[in-house]
């Protein structure tokens, strides 16, 4: 009987008997917190801030925007498991173990601070007014390489892609030229690196001149650059009014671009003269997301989250990059000049996407781009000249 009985009771005490859950101490936190109060720049490794930053987040999330500690779990380990989660992409078994917490604690205070942090972006990540977009940015107004022939510029836009974990037959639309499942986030900076405006949730397949479409017609608070007024643009989209592209080479004509082409020689022409300083204005743009993307690895590593959440985790990743922005507390990260995303490249057209850009541009929007493109190529042409 007892042979009998014995595997039942075993399988009965693993599966069905209720025991009590081991205390949780939080006994991990307690070295993180003492490791990055001894060193900043372990502060900077793990949470992916300078402890000035991390401690002003904390207060601002537990002040302004309804983030509560509890007996068990201060503001400053919740904050730290999201972090923590965001900027190494660990998994919640790996952050529970970590902070001496259940997963499921993981799990839960990793969505609270979530929710805490999307609030915070109506103060972190305010899509800009036309009125101060019809302002001269002072940084532009300061650089003589640009001002002022790029009196117009307002900021930068562009995509890249985020990887996101989704199967069944969703899957298809969200493949990207690489063949690998990704978002393509658009998004617009100015020259302080701050993120103006973002447009969330299109699959990695969806060329990037249709987001910028889908946000023009779908969202009612995209900033629309005043008259007079463009964002810098790649070859990617169309040079019509509001969006300054540079000239795109062909198979009669050879018009270099990138500002690594330029290293084989200065430019022939005026053309290549405007792209070689258009290029170079724009690269904020490729730099504010590689710094983004740098920061925070979930956004370009193994994914762990559903599209949904995954375009949570972008938005609240972006607010993070503008709070510490923002608060002009030093970061290496923001310093580095070589960093760029890693799909920035040159671009490669499917069939019948260059055909749409051009038909576009011979639209009367799109001549009126083309006249202020060649102004400007004129006026740099004969600075050189002179």
């Amino acid at each position: 009987m007892d042979t009998i009985m014995q595997p039942l009771m075993e399988y009965y005490n693993r599966y069905f008997s209720k025991q009590p859950m081991a205390e949780e101490r939080g006994l991990g936190w307690q070295n993180l917190e003492r490791q990055i109060r001894n060193k900043p720049v372990n502060c900077m490794n793990m949470l992916r801030m300078h402890p000035e930053a991390f401690k002003n987040l904390c207060t601002t999330l537990e002040q302004r925007y309804n983030l509560r500690s509890t007996d068990n779990i201060s503001i400053d380990e919740m904050v730290a498991i999201f972090l923590v989660t965001c900027g190494q992409n660990a998994s919640q078994r790996f952050v529970g173990m970590t902070f001496g917490r259940s997963q499921e604690t993981a799990y839960r205070k990793f969505h609270e601070v979530l929710d805490a942090v999307e609030r915070l972006a109506c103060e972190y990540l305010k899509t800009p007014t036309t009125t101060s977009l019809q302002h001269y940015p002072r940084k532009l107004q300061e650089d003589s390489r640009y001002w002022p022939f790029f009196s117009g510029f307002v900021g930068a836009l562009d995509g890249t892609h985020v990887k996101v974990m989704v199967g069944g037959s969703d899957a298809v639309g969200y493949f990207d030229r690489n063949g690998q499942k990704s978002l393509n986030i658009m998004a617009i900076c100015d020259l302080n690196m701050i993120f103006k405006y973002a447009w969330l949730g299109a699959a990695g397949s969806t060329h990037d001149s249709l987001v910028l479409q889908y946000a023009i017609d779908g969202d009612p608070l995209f900033p629309r650059p005043p008259i007079g007024k463009y964002y810098l643009v790649d070859s990617g989209y169309a040079n019509k009014r509001g969006f300054l592209a540079p000239y795109r080479g062909s198979s009669r004509e050879n018009i270099r671009y990138h500002l690594s082409e330029f290293d084989a020689g200065a430019p022939r022409n005026k053309k290549e003269l405007y792209n070689r300083w258009h290029a170079s204005l724009r690269s904020v743009i490729e730099r504010t997301f590689g710094v983004w993307k740098k920061k925070w690895t979930i956004l370009d590593n193994l994914p762990r989250y559903d599209v949904k959440t995954q375009n949570r985790i972008v938005h609240a990743t972006m607010v993070l990059h503008n709070f510490i922005r923002l608060h002009r507390i030093p970061d290496a990260d923001f310093e580095d000049e070589n960093v760029t995303a890693r799909d920035s490249r040159g671009r490669r057209f499917a069939e019948g996407e260059l055909n749409r850009l051009e038909e576009e541009e011979g639209t009367n929007d799109g001549q009126y781009m083309n006249n202020v493109r060649d102004e400007i190529a004129n006026m740099l042409w004969n600075v050189r000249r002179h």
